[in-house]
C-alpha cells in the first residue's frame, strides 16, 4: 500500500483533484477520520477579534462523502437554502432534510461536535467507497454574517489508491447571502443572493472588513482539515440458491429414501425408479404364485431374487445394473417374464432458471454506526438439464455512518 502524506495549500479551495486517473475498487469501503484544527486567535487575527456576545467559536462540522454528481457548496455558485441556513445560523435542519443519506449521490452524512473557542479541534469519521470517493464539509464561524470554512469535493482516491494521510489548509468563505463586513455586523441580507466566494486579506476591498489586512499577501490559515485512512472493509456479495422444494420418495419394504435435487436429471431418474418398482412388484407377485402352486416341486425364486439388494439412490449405473442382474438371476423354466423395452432417451433442450425482479431495499440493520441493507428476489422457475443456473437471490450494501454509537447515559451512578 502506497503511503501518501502531504500538505496542500489553500489554492485547492476549488476542491478539484485532477490527479486521479484510476478508480478505487467499488466493492471496498474505507473508513476515514477527519480532524479539523482551528487557529482563530487574537495573535493571528487581531482585527475585531470577538471576545464576548458571543466569543469566537465554531459550529458543528457538517460533511458528506459523495460521487462527482453532488456538491455541498461551490465557489461561484449560489448557496442552497440548507447551506445558507448553516452559514448564517449554524443550524443544519434544512440541509439534512434536503439531502438524506443515500440520495443524490451521497454515501455518508456525518458531523463533528462544535468547538467552543476560536482555537481548538474536533473530529469524526466517515466512509467512502469506489463509487463515492469525494468528501465535502463546512463549519460556520461564530459570530459572523455568513462566513464558514470548508472543503468542496476533495477526491481521496488518487491513481486507484486511497490516500493514507493528507492535510488541507482552509481560508474563510463567504456564502454570499449577507452583506455584513464584520464578525458582529447586524443581519443585512444580500438581494439578490450572491455567490459563494473566498475571503482574502484584500477581498472584499473594504477597510471595515474584519479580514481586511492589505499589508499581508495572504491570510494565515484559519483552519486545517486532516484526513487519515483508518480502516478498510471488503463488501462481498452474499447470496444463496433456493433449494428445490420437491422431494421424490421411493418405498422399499419399510424403508424410504429421498432423491436430492443435485443428482442426475429428475425425469430420467424417476423413469428408472418406476421401472425398478414395477420389476419388484412383478417379482414378488410371481414369487407368491410359485409358492402357492403345487404343480412343480422345483424351487421358485431364491430369497435374494425376491427383493433386490438396496441400491444407492441417484446412482444411475447401479440402478440399471440391479435391474439387469434381477433378470439374469431368474429361473428361466419357472419365471417367464416379459422383456421390457429399453428406456427412451429424454429429448428436449435445457430450461434456464427464471427469477423475479429485485424487491425494495430493507431498512438499515443499524440505527447508528455501520449496518447493511438487503434486497431479495425469488425463483419463479428452476433451471433444468443444461439450462442456466439461478443467479444470486440476495444483495447487500453498506448503510449507516462512520460515527460510533453514542455511549452517554442519562444518569451517572
Amino acid at each position: 500500500m502506497r503511503a501518501t502524506s502531504c500538505v496542500l495549500g489553500a489554492c485547492l479551495w476549488l476542491g478539484v483533484c485532477a490527479l486521479a486517473t484510476l478508480a478505487c475498487e467499488p466493492d471496498k469501503m474505507t473508513l476515514y477520520r477527519v480532524v479539523m484544527h482551528t487557529y482563530w486567535t487574537r495573535q493571528l487575527f487581531p482585527k475585531h477579534y470577538p471576545d464576548w456576545r458571543p466569543p469566537a467559536q465554531w459550529s458543528k462540522l457538517i460533511g458528506r462523502s459523495h460521487d462527482a454528481s453532488y456538491w455541498l457548496w461551490r465557489v461561484g455558485r449560489r448557496a442552497s437554502p440548507g447551506v445558507k441556513e448553516l452559514a448564517e445560523t449554524g443550524v443544519a435542519e434544512a440541509l439534512d432534510a434536503a439531502e438524506a443519506q443515500g440520495d443524490a449521490g451521497v454515501l455518508d452524512a456525518f458531523l463533528a461536535p462544535p468547538i467552543a473557542q476560536g482555537a481548538g479541534r474536533t473530529e469524526t469519521q466517515f466512509f467512502v467507497d469506489g463509487n463515492h470517493t469525494r468528501v465535502s464539509l463546512m463549519a460556520r464561524m461564530v459570530p459572523s454574517p455568513d462566513w464558514f470554512i470548508g472543503i468542496d469535493s476533495f477526491d481521496l482516491c488518487v491513481d486507484g489508491n486511497w490516500l493514507d494521510s493528507i492535510t488541507i489548509e482552509a481560508d474563510p468563505m463567504d456564502a454570499g447571502t449577507d452583506n455584513g463586513f464584520t464578525f458582529t455586523a447586524p443581519n443585512w441580507a444580500t438581494e439578490p443572493q450572491g455567490v459563494v466566494y473566498r475571503v482574502t486579506s484584500r477581498y472584499p476591498p473594504h477597510p471595515a472588513g474584519s479580514f481586511y489586512y492589505p499589508y499581508l499577501k495572504r491570510l494565515p490559515p484559519i483552519a486545517t482539515f486532516q484526513f487519515i485512512k483508518w480502516k478498510e472493509y471488503e463488501l462481498s456479495e452474499i447470496f444463496h440458491h433456493d433449494e428445490d422444494d420437491k422431494r421424490y420418495d421411493l418405498m422399499r419394504l419399510d424403508q424410504k429414501n429421498t432423491i436430492g435435487q443435485n443428482n442426475l436429471d429428475n425425469d430420467i431418474q424417476l423413469e428408472m425408479e418406476a421401472e425398478r418398482r414395477e420389476q419388484e412388484m412383478r417379482l414378488q407377485q410371481e414369487h407368491r404364485l410359485l409358492t402357492n402352486s403345487t404343480a412343480s416341486p422345483a424351487p421358485a425364486v431364491r430369497p435374494s431374487m425376491a427383493v433386490p439388494a438396496m441400491v444407492a439412490r441417484g446412482d444411475k449405473d447401479a440402478i440399471l445394473n440391479s435391474i439387469v442382474e434381477t433378470y439374469h438371476n431368474q429361473e428361466p423354466q419357472k419365471l417367464k417374464t416379459k422383456i421390457k423395452k429399453p428406456l427412451k432417451k429424454f429429448k428436449g433442450g435445457g430450461r434456464d432458471c427464471k427469477v423475479s425482479e429485485w424487491g425494495a431495499w430493507s431498512d438499515c440493520s443499524a440505527s447508528c454506526g455501520v449496518g447493511e441493507m438487503t434486497r431479495h428476489r425469488t425463483v419463479e422457475r428452476h433451471g433444468r438439464r443444461s439450462g442456466k443456473p439461478c443467479p444470486p437471490l440476495m444483495q447487500t450494501k453498506w448503510c449507516g455512518a462512520g460515527n460510533d454509537c453514542p455511549t452517554d447515559s442519562y444518569f451517572t451512578w
